[in-house]
């Protein structure tokens, strides 16, 4: 699998601190359009106060479906509260939510997808795969509730889960 090395400035490079265990894979949208920069998504989040993009992959809208690392995959990331310190943060560029302005996951983005998640499972086999909004259920704080990845792709994750592990 050919996943894009990006040569990131993270604020604090000897800052994050290695995951200890990997219970979920937890796919996101990232909210914005499909053709982001994902200097623009890196950006945002340092914005946030976090230590540069929080996610550890970021895939594509483009045709290739195009896997970009985040952060470093031993580490926590920023993605999920109260999930970060034991899950991979994946994100798809695009805004999925229902709605008439909402896109749809290309097919490229969904092999991509489901291309990670079989590699992921070789080596971390008893994750599981969540949506972001699954998050708040899990840590039982409403508080936290999210929208994310937006109903259609959140609609899609049955099938996928199903086709990675088979």
């Amino acid at each position: 699998m050919n996943i894009v090395e990006h040569d990131w400035a993270w604020p604090n490079p000897d800052g994050f601190e290695t995951r200890q265990s990997t219970l979920y894979f937890i796919v996101h949208h990232t909210d914005g359009p499909q053709n982001q920069d994902t200097n623009e998504i890196f950006a945002e989040h340092v914005k946030n106060g976090w230590n540069g993009i929080g996610y550890h992959f970021v895939i594509k809208g483009d045709e290739k479906g195009t896997i970009v690392r985040g952060r470093p995959l031993e580490s926590i990331g920023a993605h999920a509260l109260g999930l970060n310190y034991c899950s991979i943060g994946i994100a798809l560029e695009g805004d999925f939510e229902s709605s008439e302005s909402s896109e749809v996951p290309t097919d490229a983005q969904i092999a991509s997808l489901k291309g990670l998640l079989k590699e992921l499972y070789t080596e971390y086999p008893n994750a599981k795969i969540i949506g972001h909004r699954d998050v708040a259920d899990i840590v039982e704080d409403a508080g936290d509730s999210t929208a994310c990845p937006g109903d259609t792709l959140y609609n899609m994750l049955p099938d996928i889960i199903k086709q990675v592990q088979a």
